[in-house]
């Protein structure tokens, strides 16, 4: 199949399903990256045209619509199970579609923050300690010092809060935000030490052949109110005025020394390695106070609308959207002109 028109595949938002998990904005924050990854490929003079799925079995019909013969997926959620969106690039493939982003096995993999810290921890790269609670099982765990309790399987900050953050809780406070997860999103919780520090975002891309580390990243957490945790919780995010005129304060480039700097990418370019990544992540880190560097996530299918991390970094790098589009368009149509390995 020629190179014959791209669809640009997104989830629906669902303002129903949203409200149900209240997270309205981030749902119906791949609207922005829609038109942003639309408005590339139109500057690009690439014919197009845009394909909103709910469900997985929605996919196969939507792409057969057309003759295009690549996909930029935009997927974030779909209804059914949780991890189904992960699934997107195989059904691409099966129907002979090259796909955009990273492929199915590390979508399923950096989805679960535990199973991807264990992987990163095999490549000798350092995690917060932790440990998962399962929905009906209560922590009666007595903790000492300050940990962050978030949801094992998700994305865009849903689920954290400012009250997320505890410091020596007492086992019913922990119990309470524990049991705050399992009913608001359904699945385990994940408790993890707070590692006190800088956050580093550290966004990667790979254009022919070679992974690029942009600009690395810093949350400003100076613009903070006293007593806010110094985390980038949903509202900071997403709701603008959580933090006067500020969504997701961040310096790029950090102001980091050359060392630390060197230390940051390196480790990025692990993460990407250890997880199977191709295309494009962003990884989140943590600098302790003592100099040490924690990866927190692997974040396979970051946020692409305009006022994102990812965007700024590559900005930050000198690099227009437009040619960002591109690539990931040629890199997806030589994987389709690659024999297929056995995963």
């Amino acid at each position: 199949m020629s190179d014959s028109g791209v669809v640009v595949l997104y989830n629906e938002p669902d303002a129903q399903t949203a409200s149900a998990g209240g997270w309205q904005e981030s749902d119906a924050g791949v609207l922005n990256a829609v038109k942003a990854v639309s408005d590339a490929l139109s500057s690009l003079g690439m014919p197009w045209r845009p394909a909103a799925v709910r469900k997985l079995s929605d996919v196969a019909p939507a792409l057969q619509a057309g003759a295009e013969d690549a996909v930029f997926n935009l997927v974030e959620r779909l209804d059914g199970d949780p991890a189904d969106f992960n699934r997107v690039p195989d059904a691409c493939r099966s129907l002979g579609r090259a796909c955009t982003g990273n492929g199915s096995p590390s979508l399923v993999l950096t989805f679960d923050k535990r199973r991807t810290k264990r992987v990163l921890q095999r490549s000798g790269i350092a995690t917060p300690e932790d440990w998962v609670c399962e929905p009906g099982a209560d922590s009666l765990q007595t903790v000492q010092g300050t940990v962050i309790v978030k949801p094992l399987r998700a994305d865009g900050s849903e689920g954290i809060t400012v009250d997320s953050v505890l410091t020596d809780p007492t086992p019913e406070q922990l119990r309470q935000t524990i049991r705050r997860i399992h009913k608001t999103l359904g699945q385990p919780a994940l408790v993890e030490r707070f590692v006190e520090g800088r956050e580093l975002n550290v966004s990667l891309f790979e254009r022919e052949g070679n992974v690029e580390v942009l600009p690395i990243s810093e949350i400003d957490f100076s613009l903070y109110p006293a007593g806010r945790p110094h985390i980038v919780d949903y509202a900071v995010k997403w709701k603008s005025g959580t933090l006067p005129g500020i969504v997701s304060p961040r310096k790029v480039p950090a102001p980091l020394t050359d060392k630390t700097a060197a230390m940051v990418r390196e480790t990025a370019l692990r993460a990407w390695r250890a997880c199977g990544c191709h295309d494009y992540v962003r990884a989140d880190m943590r600098l302790a106070r003592d100099g040490r560097l924690f990866v927190l996530e692997v974040n396979a299918n970051p946020d692409l609308s305009p006022l994102a991390g990812f965007p700024a970094s590559l900005r930050a790098g000198g690099i227009a959207f437009a040619e960002f589009v591109r690539a990931l368009l040629t890199n997806a149509r030589d994987r389709t002109q690659q024999p297929r390995r056995r995963s």
